[in-house]
């Protein structure tokens, strides 16, 4: 990490059991930086267009519940380390596009994201991507991306 003070990191987290070790780097960086710990997390529903029945807006609802629900445990877990400022964003739309928008919004020094899983389920970036992604945004909001070092 530069010299640079950070005062603000945002964190993607996903949802499933590999965010784990992303949001304990999160908060750990948090603490050691005293920073603002934003949590993020968005629900891309682009299945909802391909829909041809009514309930699965309901169930896309729940799953936006299902999100905000879980953000405020991460948030309330961070408290608990010791992280005096926490909050979260709950988003909808492409993720990518999402993810780029918040931090504008939050003015995050420092994204920190996990790295791709190799699992049967749709990563929103693959391995080749996150490079070109650091780039574009440290190329575009001064930002730095810290991926979650593996194990």
């Amino acid at each position: 990490m530069n010299d640079q003070p950070i005062h603000q990191i945002l964190c993607a987290v996903r949802g499933g059991p590999e965010s784990r070790e992303t949001v304990s780097y999160a908060i750990d960086l948090a603490l050691e930086t005293e920073a603002r710990l934003t949590f993020f997390h968005a629900l891309d529903a682009e299945f909802l267009q391909y829909a041809t029945i009514g309930p699965l807006s309901v169930v896309y609802q729940e799953l936006m519940e299902m999100g905000q629900f879980t953000m405020l445990i991460l948030v309330d877990r961070a408290q608990r380390r010791g992280v005096e400022r926490v909050d979260f964003i709950v988003r909808e739309g492409n993720v990518r596009k999402q993810l780029r928008q918040a931090a504008i919004e939050t003015k995050a020094e420092v994204m920190v994201l996990g790295r791709p899983t190799r699992s049967p389920s749709r990563n929103v970036f693959d391995f080749t991507e996150m490079e070109a992604f650091s780039d574009e945004l440290a190329r575009e909001g001064n930002l730095r991306l810290l991926l979650v070092p593996e194990g």
